[in-house]
């Protein structure tokens, strides 16, 4: 009993005649009496009066015709229902560090919706390890990360942009006025420093211990925000990656020499058929920045 007969059965119930209920359906009449007669078989009932080639439900019909609407019912809710989740309007599982949320989650979003303004997201912030974590558990679909590190299995990633990093300098400080920066400079300054569980701590201590620079940590923050705003209060100095906007609030960004940068891209699970608005939200995303390697 699939859900093809219970339809054939509903369409008889409605033309009480074969030969039209094949016309309705496209199909050949045998068709059409052949699943009416397994059916009823089935069922261990007959569902209608025959009266040649035309039918009239009796009272068992009458009966089953409630529970097959039922049931075709419910498989289209169940089928719509799968098509949200892995069909081409999936809602698009979208995770991302929190250094990345002012420009690449609008960018991509805003622009991929011009193009597919039916395509819904649900964002998710987090650190690399959570990132990765959530892709493995099947908790998001896509994530603007760094690149994984080798112990990393069943991910793919694709390089987006190359975020240089800079020296978030107060207005009012003596290396404000520079047109770059050394590591060397920053020697027994005050930093203003990413929290130790954030990927960008990993890169900058790398960074400043390569140069022998010795800085005192005033402040630790996993958020790109509040360390932009603590340094324009005068806190200290902070390395970042530069912005791609400012306002007037913000300290005076001063690029590092020689250049130092990390790789945002996006990343995926190798391992799982992507729902078809995902395949389609990585298709375009890599599209849209080919040929940008750098985002400065």
């Amino acid at each position: 009993m699939d859900e093809s007969t219970l339809r054939i059965f509903l369409t008889l119930c409605e033309t009480e005649n074969t030969r039209d209920a094949a016309a309705l359906l496209r199909v050949n009449q045998s068709n059409v009496s052949r699943a009416l007669a397994r059916l009823e078989l089935q069922a261990g009932a007959e569902l209608f009066t025959r009266h040649g080639r035309n039918l009239t439900l009796n009272r068992a019909g009458e009966s089953f015709r409630v529970d097959a609407a039922q049931i075709v019912e419910r498989y289209e809710a169940g089928r719509a229902h799968l098509e949200q989740v892995v069909g081409a309007r999936a809602v698009i599982r979208l995770g991302f560090l929190q250094s990345v949320a002012r420009w690449a989650v609008p960018r991509l979003i805003g622009s991929f919706r011009q193009v597919a303004p039916e395509s819904r997201f649900e964002l998710r912030q987090g650190f690399s390890r959570d990132l990765f974590g959530w892709i493995a558990a099947d908790a998001i679909d896509v994530a603007i990360v760094t690149p994984p590190s080798t112990s990393v299995a069943g991910v793919g990633w694709h390089p987006l942009v190359e975020q240089r990093l800079c020296v978030a300098v107060p207005r009012d400080h003596r290396l404000s006025h520079h047109a770059t920066l050394r590591a060397a400079d920053l020697e027994g300054e005050d930093l203003v420093a990413f929290s130790r569980t954030t990927e960008l701590r990993t890169v900058i201590d790398t960074l400043l211990a390569e140069a022998g620079v010795h800085v005192r940590t005033a402040f630790e923050s996993s958020e790109i925000d509040t360390i932009r705003g603590l340094v324009g209060a005068g806190l200290g100095l902070a390395i970042i990656p530069e912005p791609s906007t400012t306002d007037e609030s913000d300290p005076i960004f001063v690029r590092l020499v020689p250049a130092t940068a990390r790789h945002i891209g996006l990343a995926w699970s190798s391992d799982r058929t992507n729902p078809a608005s995902v395949a389609d939200f990585l298709q375009y995303s890599q599209r849209m920045f080919e040929g940008f390697a750098k985002l400065r």
